[in-house]
């Protein structure tokens, strides 16, 4: 993979992090994503803007780890969600 390529995965994660905290404000958003990822909030920032020039492999590893530890996380809300719903339903077919 070419360096841009890991440039675009890295801050197309942190933007997608930073974008469903952003409820409450962008600055929060920062803060909370810079924690998330274990990053500074000017590094956070940087990604979100586009201007990050390098990504170590370590660096885009951690973001990777942490991005599909978010999404399963956020997978098994949605399903225990589904199967209350189906169960308030009387859905035969709940999970």
């Amino acid at each position: 993979m070419s360096g841009s390529v890991y440039q675009d995965e890295f801050c197309g994660a942190i933007r997608a992090e930073v974008e469903a905290r952003r409820g409450r404000g962008l600055k929060i958003a920062f803060a909370e994503a810079a924690r998330f990822f274990g990053l500074t909030e000017r590094r956070v920032r940087a990604a979100w803007h586009g201007e990050v020039r390098t990504v170590s492999a370590d660096e885009l590893l951690a973001v990777r780890a942490r991005r599909v530890a978010a999404l399963r996380a956020r997978h098994a809300e949605i399903a225990r969600e589904i199967a209350g719903l189906a169960l308030e339903l009387g859905c035969e077919d709940a999970p």
